[in-house]
């Protein structure tokens, strides 16, 4: 069944086939300008669920009433730009999926995972649009809206990911309140408040701390001393990204905690003549300072380690300038 609208200079097509909402617009000489589909069921795309609602059960237009008519058309101009914005994105995409472009990423960040940390624990590593280019989402409320596409070839908004926790963290991408940015006010984007918290942003990174369980589980945590708006940031970015959701990324920072752990043990039993001993605790704290360097994997677990559990001599050294 389909229900068909004409208007001055397009025809637009809506029809439900085999549990799927399509939307099909044509020019006034018949060619396909939007060609798009999605299961009518699909509450991620909340736009078709709302227009699969609207339309009658016989999908008989002469029954809708003005307001409906409008807010359909409403439904396919936002279905109809998404689709023709994605496809000029997709078209385009090796502006951020080019090699030359990755590995220069890559490079300044020493081949980390700009979220995790991780080099090799998060699979193959990620061109990431911080901000979702197509479209964001928010998976608490299933809301959803257009997504940053002016931004989508603008490597300062680029980030790099770990392959398994860009597609966890995919387009959502929740705010604490209402604001929002526009493609037709730059300056609006710095007036938003996104409760993902940006690894290029040392203040906000800092708020994630990390929490040895045991000798497989070292898991992201809150920072101490955080205000109620930063936990909820700091929970919800756990979460959308899945940070403590793989097994060999949680066991591989519990090995990096055991071996800051060891250092701390050296430095804790060093005797003997005290030239010796400071021989020895030296070396230790020159292998925590290597090892909470900004270029070291997993090196926030390192300074986590060592904030929390070396002493304070220990501590004031490895942390020293």
């Amino acid at each position: 069944m389909s229900d068909v609208t004409q208007t001055g200079s397009a025809l637009v097509v809506v029809a439900d086939v085999n549990g799927k909402i399509h939307v099909r617009v044509f020019d006034n000489t018949g060619s396909i300008l939007v060609d798009a589909s999605q299961p009518k069921n699909d509450h991620k795309k909340s736009w078709y669920v709302q227009l699969a609602n609207l339309l009658t059960s016989n999908w008989d237009q002469s029954k809708l009433k003005l307001l409906e008519v409008k807010e359909i058309f409403r439904l396919c101009e936002i279905i109809s730009r998404r689709y023709l914005t994605a496809a000029i994105i997709e078209k385009n995409k090796k502006l951020w999926t080019d090699d030359r472009v990755r590995n220069w990423m890559l490079g300044l960040f020493n081949n980390k995972c700009w979220y995790s940390e991780a080099q090799d624990s998060v699979s193959s590593i990620h061109v990431d649009h911080f901000r979702p280019k197509g479209c964001v989402s928010d998976d608490h409320t299933a809301d959803m809206s257009d997504g940053y596409w002016w931004l989508a070839f603008n490597w300062k908004k680029y980030r790099i990911g770990g392959q398994l926790l860009n597609v966890k963290k995919s387009d959502v991408f929740p705010f604490t309140d209402l604001t929002r940015a526009t493609h037709d006010d730059p300056p609006s984007l710095e007036k938003e408040c996104p409760v993902l918290i940006d690894p290029l942003v040392e203040a906000e990174a800092r708020l994630i701390s990390y929490e040895w369980r045991d000798e497989e589980n070292c898991v992201a945590v809150r920072s101490g001393d955080v205000t109620p708006e930063q936990a909820l940031r700091v929970d919800r970015t756990i979460e959308i990204l899945g940070l403590n959701r793989l097994p060999r990324l949680n066991e591989k920072r519990a090995q990096f905690w055991d071996k800051c752990k060891l250092a701390i043990a050296d430095y804790k039993g060093a005797n003997g003549p005290s030239c010796f001993a400071k021989i020895e605790q030296a070396k230790a704290t020159a292998t925590l300072k290597g090892m909470i360097k900004y270029e070291a994997e997993f090196s926030s677990v390192a300074e986590a380690c060592v904030w929390k559990t070396a002493p304070k001599p220990l501590s004031s050294a490895v942390f020293a300038q």
